[in-house]
């Protein structure tokens, strides 16, 4: 009896823990910013994801863009990018990995120095992932793309397929010393998307340098290197450029519009 006992409770706690776990992924899909394609001056507004179903029914954008923010958490870096995303007609909603209420810190931004907490690259992922399923949900036929700088790059370029349309990865270079870091998760023929800066501070380390060209297949992964002269080779925030962001709508652009085709999908079986 006491074997059984011993059994029920760990199941028990097993149990309360990914209960606990998905109560906090959810947070963080609920705290999400969310910006959207409207008329007028400003050409975006702010929504709750709590009235997404009623936008997206009635106003749906060109595509969809999961939005993982960076290691310091959502910034103007995070609203800058739902700005000229929305203003171009793409609907972005970036989770809040600080509404958690267990939320260890992963970085120091005024050194700049990251891996302070290495479990959290399974975290965002999950956040990724949540939000991913839920905005597919709501709008099934519309293009969705996976999109994070700096930690929010490494969570989009290490996250596995999850059915996602394309992949923009700005601010991180698939190279790592730990192995659930390094390289890119994109299934063949994935449009994906990198940027990175040649001198970017937060990569001083050996192991750290390169980009993920490295781990790119066939002609729509690119990878981008803003070296010197660039005034980008030593930038960590590169979209704030509006030549960066050119590049990242003519890649939006680009992204077939028809499900069945981009997925590769046998439409006579």
């Amino acid at each position: 009896m006491r074997g059984w006992a011993l059994v029920l409770a760990v199941a028990m706690t097993l149990g309360t823990g990914a209960a606990a776990r998905a109560d906090e992924v959810q947070r963080t899909w609920d705290a999400a910013w969310v910006f959207v394609p409207a008329e007028g001056a400003a050409g975006y507004a702010r929504r709750r994801v709590a009235e997404l179903a009623a936008h997206l029914a009635e106003n749906p954008p060109r595509a969809l863009v999961v939005y993982a923010h960076g290691c310091d958490g959502l910034s103007e870096i995070s609203a800058a990018t739902g700005r000229f995303l929305a203003q171009a007609g793409v609907l972005m909603v970036a989770p809040d990995s600080f509404a958690r209420q267990d939320k260890p810190v992963s970085c120091d931004p005024r050194i700049p120095r990251g891996g302070l907490h290495r479990a959290v690259l399974g975290w965002r992922q999950d956040e990724m992932r949540f939000a991913a399923d839920r905005l597919r949900a709501l709008a099934p036929d519309l293009p969705l793309i996976l999109m994070g700088q700096s930690e929010g790059g490494i969570t989009t370029a290490t996250l596995p397929d999850i059915g996602a349309d394309a992949r923009v990865i700005e601010g991180w270079t698939c190279h790592a010393g730990w192995p659930e870091y390094r390289g890119l998760k994109a299934r063949q023929g994935q449009p994906v998307l990198s940027l990175v800066g040649e001198e970017d501070p937060w990569f001083r380390l050996p192991v750290l340098h390169g980009d993920c060209g490295a781990f790119m297949q066939g002609p729509t992964q690119r990878s981008i290197v803003y070296r010197a002269p660039s005034h980008l080779a030593g930038k960590h925030w590169l979209s704030a450029d509006r030549g960066v962001q050119r590049t990242i709508l003519d890649f939006i652009d680009a992204i077939p519009t028809d499900r069945g085709h981009r997925h590769g999908d046998n439409q006579d079986d």
